[in-house]
């Protein structure tokens, strides 16, 4: 157990510097009483004699003080880091963020956010956790993430807080090869016998193939991969189409085949891209001016214009 304070440490380290008892508490304008007081308490407790007095000349560290005082400066050193630290934190100018969000929202809004966001918070250690969605909100109701920045495929309103970051229609996805690809917009009608490329596994929300069927187009599924690249590469090959809420960064899959992204003309819904925060958690500045940047209008309107350059 711990017998002395940082205090006392301090009135220490102050008295030795100075020589004396006035000279310190003149230094930390304090009265020399309470300096007085609290050496020797501290030398009680402690069972040493940490000065030798001399009248005429003021005080010296014995032997033993010295080796204790050097401690207490180690110690009070440390104490100032952390407190430091502590500060930082609260600031938000140092710290930890787990962000947990999907593949395609990672290389859109989550990577963009994280390196303006490093710009200003360089102290600040980032670590991006990609998942399908139920894994997601595991981590997110063990607290392993912060937030997240996901497709809301079903969040439950009573653990999760939810608001909507950006609404997205489905664009179509095919071989610059299909005849379709000359289209400006594809209607349903257009997709009847196409084969449907699938992304597995699909969240407890509605999935793009999910929103086909409803619409009363049931297309053969002859492909799924978790993999988006590898179902891009599908299409790319002339296998099918697939729906998606981006259109592909490259315009050719890893197999170096040309895509290409057009509209619905029809519309089967909207993907809702949204931020979820537990509701029961301690949301800190930090978590919120990071989050501040992801709903940055700048970021908003190159996500829109993304799609809206896909519709043309």
């Amino acid at each position: 157990m711990v017998r002395f304070t940082l205090r006392q440490l301090t009135y220490l380290s102050e008295t030795a510097r100075q020589g004396g008892i006035a000279q310190a508490a003149r230094r930390l304008n304090i009265s020399a009483a309470t300096i007085a007081s609290a050496l020797d308490k501290l030398e009680d407790v402690t069972g040493l004699t940490l000065f030798d007095r001399f009248p005429a000349q003021g005080m010296r560290l014995t032997r033993a003080g010295e080796e204790f005082t050097a401690q207490a400066n180690a110690l009070l050193a440390q104490a100032g880091t952390l407190n430091q630290h502590a500060a930082d934190l609260a600031s938000g100018r140092a710290g930890r963020l787990h962000i947990g969000t999907h593949h395609a929202l990672a290389q859109r809004i989550v990577l963009p956010a994280v390196l303006a966001f490093r710009e200003s918070h360089p102290d600040v250690r980032i670590e991006v956790k990609e998942a399908d969605y139920p894994a997601l909100i595991d981590m997110l109701d063990a607290g392993e993430v912060d937030v997240l920045v996901v497709f809301d495929q079903g969040l439950d309103q009573g653990r999760h807080e939810a608001e909507v970051l950006l609404e997205l229609r489905p664009l179509v996805l095919l071989s610059a090869s299909n005849a379709l690809a000359a289209k400006r917009l594809i209607s349903l009608s257009d997709l009847g016998g196409l084969p449907y490329i699938a992304v597995s596994p699909a969240g407890p929300g509605p999935s793009y193939l999910q929103l086909l069927q409803a619409a009363g187009v049931h297309p053969e599924v002859p492909f799924q991969s978790q993999s988006r690249e590898l179902v891009q590469a599908y299409v790319g090959k002339g296998f099918g189409f697939t729906l998606a809420g981006f259109p592909p960064i490259q315009d050719r899959t890893t197999e170096g085949d040309p895509i290409v992204a057009r509209p619905l003309e029809e519309s089967i819904g909207q993907y809702r891209v949204v931020i979820a925060r537990p509701r029961q958690a301690v949301q800190t500045a930090l978590i919120d001016r990071f989050l501040e940047i992801c709903r940055s209008p700048t970021s908003i309107s190159d996500l829109t214009g993304i799609q809206r350059s896909a519709n043309q």
